[in-house]
């Protein structure tokens, strides 16, 4: 029925592909589309970052020895230009088409069950939590990016999803040109468990859900969160993740359109 739905939209108003502007079908054309590059099959099985190498890893020279907060993480697709004028258009410019495209492709190679994608055997999830927007910043932007994503996602593992658990503390200031180290300060203490569900998480493990990984200082933040409150361990899953071959400068760069203001509309 969604889908029908959707195709009678498009009759009536034809698409444009977000990145080349070309009349299609779809809200990223075929042509674009090629371009994505998904870090599946490839990627090393703690921090998620696509691999150089022909296979997956253990681990890689950016988590090797590190706690990265998360027990494990995934991603999507490589945050290359085309993604950056992808994710842009879905989370300033509301176009929520993308989004689901996005989500739609990479959801088609990832695993319905929680042992083969996070590849820890036995592995059980309680639920799936979407990053917290400040209040402000929700009603700038008018939804949640992070939830959009994780609603597709508890669908294609039919797992719950909760946006009453995990909540913004305070909001945190702009992350452009901060270092690893700072970035981390930055969104130190600004999560936490809304009060209802603080007695509640013990022994409990989850998904949490954003678009972007750069540093992975946000997806940490959360997972120290949830802990400090009993859960047992929480698992990352991100849209797009920054290319472990790209310099620290230039993931700097990468991440500028976070705190971009959205469009007069």
């Amino acid at each position: 029925m969604k889908q029908l739905l959707r195709r009678f939209v498009q009759l009536l108003l034809p698409a444009r592909c977000s990145a080349c502007q070309r009349t299609g079908p779809d809200a990223i054309c075929e042509q674009c589309s090629r371009e994505l590059e998904l870090v599946i099959p490839r990627y090393c099985m703690k921090c998620g970052r696509r691999r150089s190498t022909e296979y997956s890893s253990p681990d890689c020279a950016e988590c090797h020895g590190l706690d990265i907060g998360v027990a494990r993480s995934r991603s999507g697709y490589i945050y290359n230009e085309l993604g950056r004028t992808l994710l842009a258009d879905f989370k300033f410019n509301g176009n929520l088409a993308v989004g689901q495209e996005l989500a739609e492709r990479v959801l088609a190679r990832i695993p319905t069950r929680a042992p083969r994608l996070f590849d820890e055997p036995g592995l059980v999830l309680d639920a799936i939590l979407p990053v917290p927007l400040h209040p402000r910043r929700r009603r700038e932007r008018r939804f949640n990016q992070s939830e959009l994503l994780s609603r597709m996602l508890a669908d294609h593992m039919r797992l719950p999803m909760r946006t009453d658990l995990l909540v913004r503390s305070r909001e945190t200031e702009t992350q452009v040109g901060l270092t690893q180290a700072q970035r981390r300060s930055n969104v130190s203490g600004a999560f936490d468990v809304s009060p209802r569900w603080q007695r509640r998480l013990t022994g409990q493990r989850f998904i949490v859900v954003d678009d972007l990984m750069t540093t992975g200082s946000t997806l940490a933040a959360c997972a120290r969160a949830l802990r400090r409150r009993g859960a047992d361990a929480v698992y990352g899953l991100t849209l797009f993740s920054t290319n472990p071959l790209v310099h620290p400068a230039d993931r700097l760069a990468e991440d500028d359109f976070h705190n971009v203001p959205p469009p007069l509309i």
